[in-house]
C-alpha cells in the first residue's frame, strides 16, 4: 500500500531509484540542465530543491560535506554546489520540452537557475564571431545611409505546415 509515500517510485526498486537520482543529481550539477523524461524529471527536481535547501541552511559542516562526496561523487562537483549555493537568486527549473520520437513519452528539461550554459570556443566560432563584427559594421553604414527609409517588421508569419499528433502522424 502507498500510505504516506511523498515520492514516486518510478517503477523501480529502492536501490535502483536511488542509484538514478544520485546520477541524474550528478548530470544536473554537471552540466547545469538534464533532459528526461517528465516523471524522472519532477522527482529529480524535488530532490535538488531539497538538496539546496539543506546546503543553505547546514553550510558547511563535515558530514554534510561527506554525504555530498558520497551523492555527487567527486570533489570537483561538490565545490561547485557550494559556490552555487552561495549565490543569491537560486533553485531548480523544470520545463517541458517535448515528445521522445522513439515511444513518444513526454519530455523535460531541469535546470539550475542562475547558470547559464556555457559554450565551448572553437576556431571556427571565433572566426565566425569576426566575420559578424564585419558584416555588423558594414551594416550600420547601409543604415546610415538609409536612415529615412523605414520598414515594418511586425507583419505575421503563418504557419503553412499542419498540426502533428501526438502518435507523429
Amino acid at each position: 500500500m502507498y500510505k504516506r509515500v511523498k515520492r514516486k517510485k518510478l517503477g523501480r526498486e529502492k536501490s535502483h531509484r536511488e542509484s538514478l537520482m544520485r546520477n541524474l543529481l550528478r548530470s544536473l550539477f554537471e552540466s547545469n540542465y538534464v533532459v528526461t523524461t517528465t516523471p524522472r524529471a519532477k522527482v529529480l527536481k524535488q530532490e535538488a530543491s531539497s538538496l539546496i535547501e539543506k546546503g543553505r541552511n547546514i553550510k558547511e559542516e563535515v558530514a554534510f560535506r561527506r554525504n555530498l562526496q558520497n551523492l555527487l561523487g567527486k570533489g570537483v562537483l561538490v565545490n561547485k554546489y557550494y559556490e552555487y549555493v552561495k549565490k543569491e537568486n537560486i533553485g531548480v527549473g523544470l520545463v517541458r520540452v517535448g515528445f521522445r520520437d522513439g515511444d513518444s513519452a513526454e519530455m523535460a528539461r531541469v535546470f539550475l537557475l542562475g547558470l547559464d550554459k556555457k559554450k565551448k570556443v572553437t576556431k571556427e566560432d571565433e572566426k565566425d564571431e569576426k566575420k559578424k563584427t564585419e558584416e555588423s559594421r558594414v551594416d550600420r553604414k547601409v543604415i546610415e545611409r538609409n536612415i529615412d527609409k523605414k520598414v515594418d517588421k511586425t507583419a505575421v508569419i503563418k504557419k503553412t505546415e499542419r498540426a502533428r499528433s501526438r502518435a507523429g502522424i
